[in-house]
């Protein structure tokens, strides 16, 4: 049975927003700042502080979890003088608001938040695609779109994407690719005990017709450019470089996180996106283990950095 593409939500039109850096969604009603173990050591770092320090003073355990302290009045304990006193480091949550499953639940809860944030309804425009990234807790594209707003609003030069990668040593990528290659190797073992169903039907690929976007890091883009064949299946600049006519895939061996977490049906013995999650910040920390950039591009934009597609 083909996969049928998805309901069109509520924004379908795209929704627009860009932080003024105001504080108000750092205030009000008591709730959770939930961290993780990156999101404290970049706090403690911005705050000049020992990840041991910063924790005691600023983190609490709830459950199994962490979350961002708050004082009485329910502020965020990083917030001083309305300001938010890491905001170049703030945790992965709040680099995804106001894209939250609360907020986007109607058009009411959107407009009920969007009067308390003056940045909502206003700046850059994200559409679904971009918003079912964020929904799902990975703030690249609206960092990516903050970011290309300041250096237009500076002037500054938009810096080389190559440059960094090809200044990696070719030892580094080495170690880095065969532990990507086993961090592969674990998730590929882990997932049947979900019993995830994967038709093979290569519609997922299908990225104009679904609305998907496919994020991929710098070290999923080296690895599956130096495995993947020379010769590209599909010369399509809007498509996956490795999707074919017959809508297989024909670098399946050094095909992405993602396409490995991604299934379709019913989930009744886990969450691919919960797997999803938690592998990607394994990703993270591969990257910053190794010293190597992290970006997480579209599949097609790293194809268009890459070396032209043989035909």
């Amino acid at each position: 049975m083909p996969l049928l593409p998805p309901e069109r939500p509520w924004y379908a039109n795209g929704l627009k927003f860009r932080c003024t850096a105001c504080g108000q969604c750092c205030t009000g009603e008591p709730g959770y700042v939930w961290v993780r173990t990156d999101d404290v050591v970049r706090m403690a770092a911005a705050r000049g502080m020992t990840v041991e320090a910063f924790t005691a003073k600023f983190v609490r355990k709830v459950g199994d979890r962490l979350s961002l302290k708050e004082r009485h009045n329910g502020d965020c304990v990083m917030l001083e003088d309305g300001k938010c006193t890491v905001y170049g480091a703030k945790p992965t949550q709040c680099s995804t608001f106001p894209f939250w499953e609360g907020v986007l639940e109607s058009p009411r809860t959107w407009a009920e938040t969007a009067e308390k944030c003056p940045g909502m309804n206003h700046g850059d425009v994200y559409d679904v695609p971009d918003i079912d990234v964020l929904k799902g807790g990975v703030p690249e594209p609206l960092l990516a779109k903050q970011a290309a707003a300041r250096a237009r609003a500076t002037g500054a030069p938009a810096p080389d994407p190559r440059a960094e990668v090809e200044a990696v040593p070719e030892a580094t990528w080495t170690a880095a690719l065969a532990d990507l290659e086993a961090l592969y190797a674990a998730l590929d073992a882990e997932l049947p005990r979900y019993k995830f169903l994967c038709q093979g039907s290569g519609d997922c690929c299908d990225f104009e017709r679904f609305g998907r976007r496919l994020y991929v890091s710098t070290l999923e883009a080296e690895h599956f450019f130096r495995r993947s064949p020379p010769r590209r299946a599909n010369q399509d600049p809007k498509a996956c470089p490795a999707w074919g006519p017959d809508r297989l895939c024909h670098a399946r061996e050094a095909r992405f996180l993602g396409c490995r977490t991604f299934f379709c049906g019913t989930y009744r013995n886990g969450d691919p996106a919960e797997v999803h999650e938690r592998w990607y910040r394994r990703l993270k920390e591969l990257h910053a283990r190794h010293g190597l950039p992290w970006r997480y591009e579209l599949v097609t934009t790293w194809a268009k950095e890459r070396r032209p597609a043989q035909r």
